[in-house]
């Protein structure tokens, strides 16, 4: 019985082992992520005199009461924003969890398409990015515990690094982008 539990331990440890995250994986199935997570995320695009009036709107759009209602058709997709640098991608994503994902996001001229498939053969709910400028690279995103909304980052091959917010409710529409100055 004791080899039986030591090797079942050393299994699990084994296995574990195999799950490496990579760098700046969010990891995990969900989190929690407060109205001034979604906040910082969704402003800190801005200059420093705009970034708190930002928040504010964000940490007010949560605070209004509204009704919980999704488009017919909406459950497992909606609005995405990718604020990397001074720029801001909008789009929307996909989802059909927890076997497919996608997203497409765009500004201006510029737009960026990921996506990841358990059927065909990602190992994690990692996104491979590919923009129309030629740049590649990575996307993970993890929901909030209401499992419709959520957070992530994206990092492209040219150092690009961008913070993601998906959902209606941090977002309510990604277009017209509801948090400029």
């Amino acid at each position: 019985m004791f080899r039986l539990i030591v090797a079942a331990a050393g299994l699990s440890v084994a296995l574990g082992g195999c799950a490496l995250l990579l760098p700046n994986h969010q990891g995990g199935i969900s989190t929690m992520v407060s109205p001034d997570e979604y906040g910082d995320r969704l402003c800190r695009h801005l200059d420093l005199e705009d970034y708190a009036g930002c928040v504010n709107q964000v940490v007010e759009y949560f605070e209004t009461p509204r009704p919980d209602v999704i488009p017919a058709g909406h459950s497992t997709s909606g609005p995405i924003a990718v604020m990397m640098k001074e720029d801001v991608y909008t789009g929307h994503y996909e989802s059909m969890p927890p076997f497919a994902s996608s997203f497409r996001v765009s500004s201006g001229a510029n737009s960026c398409s990921a996506s990841y498939g358990a059927g065909t053969g990602s190992a994690d709910a990692v996104f491979d990015v590919y923009c129309n400028d030629g740049r590649s690279g990575w996307a993970d995103m993890i929901s909030a515990i209401d499992g419709r909304n959520g957070i992530g980052r994206l990092v492209l091959d040219d150092g690009s690094v961008g913070d993601i917010v998906y959902g209606y409710l941090p977002l309510g529409q990604a277009k017209p982008y509801p948090y400029r100055p």
